[in-house]
């Protein structure tokens, strides 16, 4: 069994049901990853299949280094870009009425 441990992680209430007095028993809503330097390459890649295979929903990669937030959405067996944040402040999903301000961020 593969242990991935998210930055974050983010359950939407109408899946509240996986979480038990054992823990958490399923896939949750979101997954968050930081990029370091030294993890960016898991964090794009095998992180990133895994979270696919175990059909987390969206997963977002926040980019210290280039100031950036990607959010994917999972299509099929595979993510595709959903949104990204860089300049201007913009929704990601899965939260279509909350802003992400950049500027709060890296402020």
């Amino acid at each position: 069994m593969t242990v991935v441990q998210p930055d974050v992680f983010y359950i939407a209430t109408d899946r509240l049901a996986i979480i038990s007095e054992r823990g958490i028993e399923g896939a949750p809503t979101l997954v968050v990853e930081v990029l370091s330097p030294s993890t960016a390459h898991l964090d794009r890649g095998p992180k990133m299949t895994l979270y696919a295979e175990h059909r987390v929903p969206y997963y977002w990669i926040v980019d210290p280094e280039s100031r950036s937030m990607e959010a994917y959405a999972l299509t099929g067996a595979a993510y595709a870009l959903a949104g990204r944040v860089t300049g201007e402040p913009a929704p990601l999903p899965p939260f279509s009425d909350l802003t992400v301000d950049p500027a709060s961020i890296w402020s």
